[in-house]
């Protein structure tokens, strides 16, 4: 018996059910995929800070910026917060990197940065591009190696 002997069946899923079966299926294995990337990044970073504390962690984020091909710079500490917070309130939150990230403020700051980005990346190609012409020009001794016998 085929499996499709019983097209005339009432319990036979239409092709509009079959879509939004796939289409639940699909987003339900999106979702998985994204929760096991977040956890093994998680554990990742986590194993790393358990390793090599602080020190481990700047090494894997200038090894993430070279493989991404990233530029990225620590804006803000939680050591800048922690200090703020006890010498205005005399108070110490273990969570306050997690509730900063959520306030309007490091979301202004994000916005501004990003619009920044752009500015500065035209900034620093045309240095690089004046001081790369201005190097062709006037060669130095130091371009040849440092050797100046001859």
């Amino acid at each position: 018996m085929d499996f499709f002997d019983d097209e005339e069946d009432e319990s036979f899923v239409s092709p509009e059910e079959l879509a939004v079966w796939l289409s639940e299926f699909i987003a339900q294995t999106s979702d998985a995929e994204v929760m096991y990337r977040n956890h093994f990044c998680n554990m990742i970073a986590n194993r790393v800070y358990a390793e090599f504390g602080h020190e481990g962690m700047c090494e894997l984020m200038i090894a993430m910026d070279k493989k991404a091909g990233w530029i990225s710079d620590i804006i803000i500490e939680s050591s800048d917060l922690d200090e703020i917070m006890f010498k205005k309130y005399g108070v110490y939150d273990h969570n306050i990197v997690s509730k900063a990230r959520k306030t309007e403020a490091v979301q202004e700051m994000n916005s501004k940065i990003w619009r920044l980005r752009r500015k500065y990346a035209k900034a620093i190609v045309e240095e690089l591009m004046t001081t790369q012409a201005e190097e062709t020009q006037n060669p130095t001794d130091s371009d040849n190696g440092g050797s100046s016998e001859e």
